[in-house]
């Protein structure tokens, strides 16, 4: 799979995880990125959320 701008892929990692049908293992492998990434994003913008 061709690696998504940066953007986009932010978007569609958190767009996954809060329709909360996906764990992490789960987004990593539909979008073909290492798991730890996927839970950076998420840890990252759980804190802009606070």
């Amino acid at each position: 799979m061709a690696s998504l701008p940066r953007q986009i892929l932010i978007e569609r990692v958190l767009q996954l995880w809060h329709d909360g049908q996906h764990d992490t293992y789960a987004i990593a492998a539909l979008l073909d990125i290492d798991e730890r990434e996927v839970c950076e994003i998420i840890e990252q913008s759980e804190r802009r959320a606070l």
